[in-house]
């Protein structure tokens, strides 16, 4: 799946707002996804990223916001199930592996 510019744009914005929605400094995302600040940076940015890796993100911003109770910022194209990409490794998002 690849997005063009403005669908990126928006992906990108919604994983900011979603960061801010859940409280969490970026040095804890990057310590809890195993990885450095400036790779969350990169994802946030969707800068020369691998397609899971804004899934990653998205999944664990998920699950933080879900133990605080919160609903979070709506997805314009990071919608439904991961499983139901094809061209999406499952292994790599369950196991929160992020490219280098």
């Amino acid at each position: 799946m690849s997005l063009n510019s403005t669908e990126r744009f928006n992906t990108s914005k919604e994983l900011k707002e979603n960061l801010k929605m859940s409280h969490l400094a970026i040095e804890d995302v990057a310590a809890a996804l195993n990885t450095s600040v400036s790779k969350i940076n990169q994802i946030l940015e969707l800068d020369h990223v691998a397609p899971e890796d804004p899934w990653i993100l998205k999944e664990y911003l998920s699950e933080q916001l879900c133990q605080q109770g919160l609903t979070g910022y709506p997805y314009s194209k990071l919608v439904g199930d991961f499983r139901n990409y094809w061209f999406l490794s499952t292994r790599k998002i369950y196991k929160r592996q992020l490219s280098k």
